[in-house]
């Protein structure tokens, strides 16, 4: 697992598509936008599926639907990549998730950390 890699790594390349498949696939969900994973919630699922027992799935607000609950999820998530010594860089130190604009739902956002998910896993 290669913690740093640069935005142009192919790991940034996995299309859209590609990456809600990934995903799908892997937790037996049905997706449909990369903006779907802005709750935190997925995230969380996915580490807990990657690396089994590591994500508190019990705190997780699956019912999330504004933007303060799903920064609990991603605290939560942090809290994962602490445990795990994961530390996000990519080209600069990037020690910690941007909650804030990953809660926000946008697709850039949410599309370029989970291209990176995929990479770094």
């Amino acid at each position: 697992m290669s913690e740093s890699f640069g935005i142009m790594d192919e790991g940034y390349f996995v299309s859209r598509k590609e990456i809600l498949r990934w995903v799908n696939h892997t937790l037996g969900l049905d997706l449909t936008a990369v903006e779907q994973l802005g709750s935190g919630a997925v995230y969380c699922q996915l580490m807990d599926a990657l690396l089994p027992g590591m994500a508190p799935l019990h705190k997780i607000n699956w019912r999330a639907r504004q933007e303060y609950e799903f920064i609990q999820n991603f605290k939560l998530l942090q809290t994962i990549f602490d445990k795990m010594g994961i530390s996000k860089k990519v080209e600069v130190s990037m020690i910690t998730i941007q909650i804030q604009r990953l809660a926000k739902c946008k697709y850039q956002d949410n599309l370029e950390f989970i291209q990176w998910l995929k990479r770094y896993i």
